[in-house]
This record gives structure tokens, C-alpha cells and sequence, in this order.
């Protein structure tokens, strides 16, 4: 068991004057997003209320009949949005599936929608449970997760020699998907060989802020290999970087691995907010991270392709060769 470095991200707050606490905030994001790449925020924003009763719903939504689930399949969604099953997502693609299952969620887009009418990937309605009290406690938890995104985001730019709001406001708009996991007790659930409930992985975009009930079970590899476990005090949500940082910053920040083993007598939850820069936003190194006579390390990436690269391997709705592992 192993702590993060804690950073109170309540001086980026939307509206917040400038102030001597975001330049330390920065600092220390800076420092440890060259270290490890996780850390733990409080100051967030996220009520503790809010966050309760969304886990409670997503817990009484994985406790329905699978078949009440399977109304709001992912694969039924166009917009990469529903109930995905358990060992039906491989996180880590040589191994077996990962022991859980999950909501896909987004923001809500409809017809009218610029993005749905430029049939740009991800962006639609979502499925919703028919749970009652889903929905309101989704829409709550919601817009609190994305203020506590915007307050991580401005610290990142602020660390990166940015104006604040540098990430926050690239050209179209940033994708927000949140995500719902249940992860079941290992002494219930089959085991194959090196099946974990989350397999190894990194994330896809920029940044992820993750609530969980406390249970424990996240692991994260340091940077010299050795494996920890994250326990989350319940004020605080757990945040670390993805992929597309590491062409951003030309590796001054780079995502680490990490996994999930499910807990052997407890059900798990947790709910990952993911982060991607607009789908169409070109993603190449800063010019704050260049140092003279130093050259990118990556080619450009447009954001949306890579997000739809990785989440297209790793479905077994998406990639055949999956099913049946």
C-alpha cells in the first residue's frame, strides 16, 4: 500500500483570481507527473453527496438482470455508449478479458448537434438505465466531474507554461466521457491465467479523475517497474495522466500503467471521468517543452483518431478477434 502526492486544485476553481497557490499547485503537478503520473486532488468540487449517490445508482444498475442490461448494449449504441459486459473488454490485449463490467456514458448530444450532424465518432445520445433515479444522479455528478476536470486542467497548463486555459479551450469541443465499473468479487467470478479486472494499460487521452468507493484494488507501476496499491481517502479523487500527454509534453510527461485486481470477498465501483482534447484537435509538442536545438519526438496526432484506435482494439463488439477469450 502506497500514498500519492495529494494537490488541493480548489485556487484553479472556475473564476478563481490568479494567485501564488496555483503557481505551487503547479509546481508540484509538474513534479509529479514527471515521477509517476498519478496523484490523488482534493479540492475538487465533487460533493461528497453527489458522489454517493451516483455510486449507489451504479450500483442498484449492475445489480439488474443481465438481460435488462443488454436493452442498452453497447454494441446497439453508434456512439460507443451502454452497458458493456463482463470479459467482453481486454484492456490488456494478450491476456483474457477484464473481470468487470461497465456504463459507458458522454455527453449528451443530440440530432441537432454539430458533431452528430458531421457524423464525427462519439458524439450522440447516450443509453440510459432504466433505473429511476439514474439519470438525475448522472446529470449532478456530471457537471461537479467536469469543474473538477477544468481545475486539473488549468494546473496542467499552468505547469506547462501555458495560459490556464490552454487544454481547456482547444479549438472544437473536449470529450467527456464518463465511465461506470463494477468490478465483482474474485471468489465468485472465473479466473483464468492473469486475469485481472482491469488489465495493464494506459490511458487514452489527456487526463482521467476517478471516484471510487474505497475498496482499493487500483494498482500503478512506478516508473522503476515496481507495482503499488492505491488506497483514496473518500475526499479525494485519484488523477493521472493518458497517452497524448507524452506528444504534447515530447515525454517530459508520459502515462504510466496500471491495473485493477478485483477485491476477493467485495464488489467494487468506481467512476472514471476521461478526458480527450476535441476529436479533431491536432496534438504536437509545446513549444515550452522543446529546449533549444531539441527536435518532437512524435508525430502529430489528431486526438479522436487515437481514441478511436485504442477503444476499437480493445472491444470485442469492435474487434472480432477478441470474442471468445
Amino acid at each position: 500500500m502506497s500514498s500519492l502526492p495529494t494537490i488541493d486544485v480548489s485556487c484553479f476553481a472556475t473564476g478563481a483570481a490568479p494567485s501564488a497557490a496555483q503557481d505551487a499547485a503547479a509546481r508540484l503537478l509538474d513534479a509529479t507527473c514527471r515521477e509517476t503520473g498519478f496523484f490523488l486532488i482534493t479540492g475538487h468540487g465533487v460533493s461528497s453527496e453527489v458522489k454517493a449517490r451516483m455510486l449507489a445508482e451504479a450500483a442498484l444498475f449492475f445489480a439488474e438482470p443481465l438481460e435488462r442490461k443488454n436493452v442498452i448494449a453497447i454494441s446497439k449504441s453508434p456512439y460507443h455508449r451502454g452497458y458493456v459486459g463482463i470479459a467482453t473488454e481486454a484492456l490488456d490485449e494478450s491476456q483474457k478479458g477484464d473481470l468487470k463490467e461497465t456504463l459507458d456514458t458522454g455527453g449528451e448530444a443530440g440530432p441537432d448537434h454539430p458533431e452528430v450532424l458531421a457524423g464525427t465518432p462519439f458524439f450522440g445520445p447516450n443509453q440510459w438505465p432504466s433505473t429511476p433515479g439514474f439519470r438525475a444522479a448522472w446529470e449532478a455528478y456530471y457537471a461537479q466531474a467536469k469543474e473538477a476536470a477544468f481545475r486539473v486542467q488549468r494546473a496542467m497548463a499552468r505547469a506547462l507554461g501555458k495560459h490556464d486555459d490552454f487544454i481547456v479551450d482547444q479549438p472544437g469541443e473536449t470529450m467527456y466521457h464518463l465511465r461506470f465499473i463494477h468490478y465483482p468479487p474474485q471468489s465468485i467470478t472465473p479466473l483464468a491465467a492473469n486475469q485481472l479486472g482491469s488489465g495493464v494499460h494506459t490511458d487514452y487521452g489527456s487526463v482521467t479523475l476517478l471516484a471510487d468507493d474505497g475498496v482499493g484494488g487500483l494498482q500503478v507501476m512506478k516508473r522503476d517497474g515496481e507495482w503499488i496499491e492505491v488506497q483514496v481517502p473518500s475526499d479525494a479523487l485519484v488523477v493521472n495522466i493518458g497517452d497524448l500527454m507524452a506528444i504534447w509534453t515530447n515525454d517530459r510527461w508520459t502515462s504510466n500503467p496500471h491495473r485493477v485486481v478485483n477485491p476477493a470477498f467485495q464488489d467494487r465501483y468506481s467512476i472514471p471521468l476521461f478526458v480527450t482534447p476535441p476529436y479533431h484537435c491536432d496534438i504536437a509538442c509545446l513549444d515550452t517543452c522543446l529546449s533549444p536545438g531539441e527536435q518532437p519526438k512524435y508525430p502529430v496526432q489528431k486526438a479522436g483518431d487515437y481514441l478511436n484506435m485504442r477503444i476499437s482494439a480493445t472491444h470485442s463488439y469492435r474487434n472480432p478477434l477478441l470474442e471468445g477469450r
